[in-house]
C-alpha cells in the first residue's frame, strides 16, 4: 500500500484520516491518483527507504593501504610541511602614489 503525506492534519473523502500535520498514512492504491490530483491538498507521496544500500561502507582489508598525508618515499632530512608564508603589506604602485601626490 502506497504512503500519502498530507501537510495538515484532517481526513480525505475516502476515510482516511490524518492525526497530524505532516503524518504519513497507508493509502488505497486506487486512492492516491484523486488525492495527488487535488490543487493545494497537500498531498504527497512517500517513497519508502530501501535496504539495498549498505549503512556503513565496508572497512579496508588491510588498514596500512589508507591514504596518508605523509609521504613514505620523501627524504628524511626534508621538512614535512613547508612553514607558512610570511605577511607583509602591499606595495604601492607608481600610479597610487602620483594621485596621492597631486591632491
Amino acid at each position: 500500500m502506497p504512503l500519502i503525506r498530507k501537510e495538515r492534519a484532517g481526513n480525505d473523502s475516502f476515510g482516511n484520516s490524518w492525526p497530524e500535520d505532516g503524518a504519513v498514512v497507508k493509502v488505497d492504491p486506487e486512492h492516491v491518483p484523486s488525492l495527488l490530483a487535488i490543487e493545494d491538498g497537500g498531498f504527497s507521496e512517500v517513497t519508502p527507504a530501501t535496504k539495498e544500500t549498505p549503512e556503513d561502507p565496508t572497512p579496508p582489508e588491510d588498514p596500512e593501504e589508507e591514504l596518508s598525508e605523509v609521504d613514505p618515499d620523501a627524504p628524511a632530512g626534508e621538512p614535512e610541511s613547508k612553514p607558512a608564508a610570511k605577511k607583509t603589506t602591499a606595495r604601492k604602485t607608481t600610479a597610487s602614489r602620483k594621485t596621492v601626490e597631486e591632491g
